[in-house]
C-alpha cells in the first residue's frame, strides 16, 4: 500500500523481546510469546489501525479501548497493543484512565503510588510516567491511587489539556 508512519526510518522494527520488568503479568503475550497466535492477532489489528486510523499529523494517534462492563478484556487488549505498536518502533505511551478499578501498573509490574489521579489533582508531573523494561519504546502512565471522584477528575480541562501535551510527545 505504500503507506508508512512518519516514526519509521525505514530501519527494521526491533525484534520481539521475551523479557519485561520483574512482576510483569504473564497476560502481556506480546512481550513473552512473539509468536503466539494472540500475538499474530494483536499485529494484525495494529496494521489495520495504521491503515484505517493512524495519521499523526491530523492528530489520530490516540486510541481509547474502552467496554460497557467489568472483565471484558480491555486491559489486555490495550496492554498488548501498546507493545505491538512499541515493537514497530513508535514511542507508544500507554494511560490506564481506568481510575475505579485500573490493572495497568500490576499487569506491568510497575509502582501504584503515582499516576494519572496524581497528575489530574496538580500532585505530580509528567514523571509519573514509566519506561517499560526490555521494551525501549513504550512507557505506562498508571492510573495512580484511586481517587474519590473518578468522574470528575476525568471531566476536567486538565484531563484534555494533559492528553494533548502527552498526545505531542508520542506517536501512538
Amino acid at each position: 500500500l505504500g503507506y508508512r508512519p512518519a516514526w519509521q526510518s525505514g530501519v527494521p522494527p526491533p525484534a520481539p523481546v521475551r523479557t519485561c520488568a520483574a512482576g510483569a503479568s504473564r497476560e502481556l503475550v506480546a512481550a513473552f510469546a512473539p509468536f503466539h497466535p494472540r500475538t499474530e492477532e494483536l499485529r494484525a489489528l495494529r496494521t489495520q489501525l495504521l491503515i484505517r486510523w493512524y495519521n499523526r499529523d491530523a492528530g489520530r494517534n490516540a486510541l481509547v479501548v474502552t467496554s460497557p462492563g467489568p472483565a471484558e478484556g480491555r486491559s489486555y487488549l490495550a496492554a498488548n497493543l501498546a507493545i505491538v505498536f512499541s515493537q514497530l518502533g513508535a514511542r507508544t505511551l500507554l494511560v490506564d484512565a481506568d481510575l475505579r478499578s485500573p490493572r495497568q501498573a500490576s499487569v506491568f509490574g510497575l509502582p501504584s503510588g503515582k499516576g494519572l489521579s496524581t497528575l489530574l489533582s496538580g500532585r505530580g508531573e509528567h514523571q509519573a510516567t514509566f519506561p517499560v523494561a526490555g521494551l525501549a519504546r513504550l512507557s505506562v502512565l498508571p492510573a495512580g491511587p484511586l481517587p474519590p471522584n473518578p468522574q470528575e477528575l476525568l471531566s476536567r480541562p486538565t484531563f484534555a489539556a494533559l492528553m494533548t501535551d502527552l498526545q505531542s510527545l508520542h506517536d501512538v
